[in-house]
This record gives C-alpha cells, sequence and structure tokens, in this order.
C-alpha cells in the first residue's frame, strides 16, 4: 500500500514537455533543453513530438532545423508538480523565405539578425537564423528581424531588408 502511494505521488509529480512538429515550418532535427537563463552547456537532447521530463528548475527549450540555428520555443519556463506542456512549434515560430531576383548575388549563406544587428562582417554579430541558399525556409520566433546576404564572391554582406515582421505560423517570403 506505501508503495502504491509512493508510485502515485511520483506519477503526480511529473512535468513533462512535449515540442510539436507543424507540417507548415521546415523539418526539426532536435530540441534543446537548458537551464533557464542560460545556454552555457545543454542539460539534454530530445527527439520532437516526443515527452521529456524537467524537474522543477525553470528551462529553456530551443528547436533545431535540420538547417539552420537553434530558436527558442520556450524561455523560462518552470513547471508545477504533475504539469505536462504540449509546445506547438507553429504557435510560437514563423519562417522567412528569401528568393533570388535580379541584382541579388549568389551567397554563400542569408542571415537573419536583429533590425539593430551591424551585420555579418561586424564585430558582435549575433545571427538568429541563417539559411545555405535561396528559398530556403528559416524558422523564426515572432518578432522584428534585418535578413542580410552574405555573397559567395566574399564581398561584404548586404542588408536587403531593415524591419521585417514574423508572425507564429506565417510564412514572410522576400524578393517575389
Amino acid at each position: 500500500m506505501l508503495a502504491l502511494a509512493l508510485l502515485l505521488l511520483a506519477a503526480d509529480d511529473d512535468r513533462a514537455i512535449r515540442v510539436v512538429s507543424a507540417k507548415s515550418l521546415p523539418a526539426f532535427e532536435s530540441v534543446i533543453v537548458y537551464r533557464g537563463g542560460g545556454r552555457a552547456k545543454p542539460l539534454a537532447t530530445h527527439k520532437l513530438d516526443a515527452a521529456f521530463m524537467v524537474n522543477g528548475d525553470a528551462v529553456d527549450v530551443y528547436a533545431k532545423p535540420k538547417d539552420g540555428l537553434a530558436v527558442p520555443v520556450l524561455v523560462g519556463r518552470a513547471l508545477k508538480p504533475g504539469e505536462r506542456l504540449d509546445v506547438k512549434l507553429a504557435d510560437v515560430l514563423g519562417t522567412v523565405e528569401v528568393s533570388q531576383k535580379d541584382g541579388f548575388p549568389k551567397v554563400d549563406r542569408i542571415v537573419l539578425t536583429a533590425p539593430d544587428d551591424a551585420g555579418p562582417d561586424e564585430k558582435g554579430h549575433a545571427p538568429i537564423q541563417t539559411g545555405s541558399d535561396y528559398r530556403v525556409e528559416m524558422p523564426v520566433p515572432e518578432g522584428f528581424y534585418a535578413v542580410w546576404l552574405v555573397p559567395a564572391n566574399g564581398a561584404r554582406a548586404t542588408r536587403i531588408e531593415d524591419r521585417i515582421r514574423v508572425l507564429p505560423g506565417k510564412i514572410v517570403r522576400l524578393g517575389e
């Protein structure tokens, strides 16, 4: 009887997060969990659509697309005992896609940054997302972004958009 009570108590304390994929977003390869407020060393790496257990501490959860940088999907969240949380990627991430148009160079990569970022060629640059070529879907959290083209010939990066707005579940297409 005591063992059953302890088992039920442990089940009530199960805290789990599941990051759910979305067909409207590019493919993701993993979910990375960090201690809340810091990205020094991951606590764990999990598969998308699989629940994972967390303790009572706040965590930051990032989703890593197959092509690009990991992006935050949950920041500073602590779960209560017994709480289970589903984070739907389409509810927190949007997508940017850049098409090549006349005058755009062949690119080494496309970079999304904060609107006030000095750019890929400058000290202190902080990329939020990257794409390896035109027409690559780049997932990012809701917000405002600058878009940079880094030419394949080694020339300086060019800012093609100063401030685009990305909404969850939506695609922003540039260059069409």
